[in-house]
């Protein structure tokens, strides 16, 4: 009987046994298991931080980039009025000091050219455009000696 009893349960032990390592192969698929997915999460908060980094920088561009191209077409209008206005005015050639009458039919044609060819522009620099054309004639070189802002009307307004 002892032998009887002790095939039972080892018959009983394999059995267990043969039932439980089928059913922790199939532990994945049973509903008591836990799953954690972190590569899911993982990727789910990158996309979220990409997002937020790419709002972040389209806030910045907004804030800062009008100002910057404000510069930049700025100084592109008065160096294309002062080209046009030494090309207007007869007796200007650049290298060449002009004189007094001649800068300021040159400021004139230049500042008549801005206002024309970009109002908004010119506007937005008000009274500040003929110190810039000027400031621009001087850095080519063009302005006479004895050309001051005052001389020519065109001081700094200050505010």
């Amino acid at each position: 009987m002892n032998n009887n009893l002790l095939a039972r349960t080892a018959s009983a032990c394999l059995l267990f046994l043969g039932m439980a390592s089928a059913a922790c192969a199939g532990d994945a698929a049973s509903p008591a298991s836990v799953v954690v997915p972190w590569g899911d999460w993982v990727s789910s908060a990158l996309a979220s931080l990409g997002s937020i980094a790419i709002a972040l920088l389209s806030f910045v561009v907004a804030k800062w980039a009008p100002a910057y191209v404000k510069v930049l077409l700025t100084d592109d209008l008065i160096a294309k009025a002062v080209n046009y206005g030494v090309g207007a005015v007869e007796g200007a050639v650049h290298g060449k000091t002009l004189t007094l009458e001649t800068t300021n039919l040159v400021l004139a044609a230049a500042e008549r050219y801005a206002v024309a060819s970009a109002p908004a522009i010119s506007k937005w620099l008000g009274v500040n455009l003929r110190p810039l054309i000027l400031a621009k004639l001087s850095a080519l070189g063009v302005v006479p000696a004895d050309a001051s802002a005052e001389l020519v009307g065109a001081a700094v307004a200050t505010k």
